[in-house]
This record gives C-alpha cells, structure tokens and sequence, in this order.
C-alpha cells in the first residue's frame, strides 16, 4: 500500500454507469485489505451517475466543481466543495446538473464501530 497518492497518478477507468465518468480508485476492500473502498470520481460538466444503489454507506465529499446530488428519503443539494452527504446503503440516489467539472472523494463502507 501506498502512504501517498496524487491524484494525477491514479489510474482512472471508466464508471461502470456512464463511460464519461472516470474513478480512480486509491484503496479497496478488495485489493488493499481495508474495511472500505475509496476513490476519486470524475464528472465532467454536462454528465451525470443515473440512480442507483449500493450495499454500503456512500460518503461523497466534493473536491471542486459543481452539481446537484438527490439522495432518496433526503432529496436534493446542491453538490460542490464543502458539502459532506451520506448515502445510507440500499438508498436511491443519483448526481446529475453538473456544471461545473466535478471532482469528487468518495468513500464506500460497512465498517461498524
């Protein structure tokens, strides 16, 4: 495992729900031996993630850019830097409305304290 990453060494890939979407994974459950996943997800202006689900929390911290998020049971927020959204698992939630490219940290868990 790494210690430090930039995020200009990533190796992205495409999203497997849009091929304009790229995620750059930096530590995951399956290969690093972690209780989480966590990658750096990269939406350009005009794309989106269509509605889905995951069976683990979804922690996604905007790094820069701008887009709207709608989370079901929550509904919808403005997506840019400084808003922090938790996505329980088997929650619908979807990002569209982006803007501005966004650049997005995001975390997946189960990890119970």
């Amino acid at each position: 495992m790494k210690e430090f990453v930039k995020i200009e060494d990533l190796k992205f890939i495409e999203h497997p729900s849009n091929k304009n979407v790229k995620i750059g994974y930096i530590l995951t459950h399956k290969d690093d031996n972690v209780d989480f996943t966590s990658a750096i997800v990269k939406i350009p202006k005009g794309q989106s993630i269509p509605e889905h689900t995951h069976n683990v929390y979804d922690i996604i911290c905007p790094l820069s850019g701008k887009g709207t998020i709608w989370v079901e049971n929550a509904g919808e927020c403005e997506l840019k830097k400084g808003v922090f959204v938790k996505v329980p698992p088997h929650t619908k939630h979807k990002i569209y409305n982006v803007e501005e490219d966004l650049e997005i940290y995001d975390i997946f868990s189960s990890f119970n304290l």
